[in-house]
């Protein structure tokens, strides 16, 4: 029977700590964009070398689970991340574009704020809360977007659904380079800015009280006056 089977080789260190942090990333636990500790933290939270820990994260840079930004630090990125980012680049210039990716966001995040008022935990309806009141003190563009993905990604992560975090991962990650348009123009439109809080509002407080079907439909009204205001202004959100 010995020719049937082979040895078992042992792991090498840096590979155990690949196989550990690739699965927190599939599981969702380390969100698309989020920020892995840097190498030195890993090193005394695995109790194993540097060496083995840069070994690692070059591993799951290659195979696509990270990318390292220079003097910033190592994100995840989506497993999704690189067919729909190709996909989105050569359709953004088609005529219904627009139309059918709010139509895919309104299924997968209206399903998402429904299943986040059942799922979600105390901790993370307080980091809800929380980007609610950044929402209202913001004072840049650039911040107003960013909380705008940051709230989305945060109700995705609440469903608890890997497949779906890394799907609205891909798509909030891409979105987040255009909808930089719409808030720019919106020193024009001063109602905005209160609106899309009021609507982001609206929704938080569904899932913090627990009410799918409110929920559900607070995230739709946001969608559709989304897709209204790109369209009005002729651009992309």
């Amino acid at each position: 029977m010995e020719h049937l089977f082979k040895k078992i080789p042992q792991k090498k260190v840096s590979d155990k700590v690949f196989e550990q942090i690739k699965t927190l990333i599939i599981t969702g636990k380390f969100l698309p964009g989020q920020k892995i500790p840097p190498e030195m933290e890993l090193t005394t939270l695995f109790n194993v070398s540097r060496s083995s820990v840069r070994e690692a994260i070059l591993k799951l840079e290659c195979l696509g689970f990270v990318e390292q930004k220079r003097g910033d630090g190592t994100f995840v990125k989506s497993v999704t991340q690189a067919p729909i980012q190709d996909y989105m680049e050569e359709m953004t210039g088609e005529k219904d574009f627009l139309a059918g990716l709010m139509e895919t966001r309104t299924v997968l995040e209206t399903w998402a704020a429904a299943t986040a008022a059942t799922r979600a935990t105390p901790e993370e309806i307080r980091v809800l809360e929380k980007i609610i009141g950044e929402m209202e003190n913001h004072q840049t563009e650039k911040m107003g977007y960013e909380l705008n993905v940051k709230l989305h990604s945060q109700i995705t992560s609440a469903t608890h659904n890997p497949f779906l975090i890394h799907m609205m991962g891909s798509i909030l990650k891409w979105l987040a380079t255009i909808t930089q348009r719409v808030y720019a123009g919106r020193k024009k439109y001063p109602k905005v800015k209160q609106e899309l809080t009021q609507q982001h509002h609206r929704i938080v407080k569904a899932i913090a009280e627990r009410d799918p079907e409110e929920a559900s439909a607070a995230m739709t009204d946001h969608l559709n006056y989304t897709l209204k205001k790109a369209t009005k202004n002729h651009d992309h959100l």
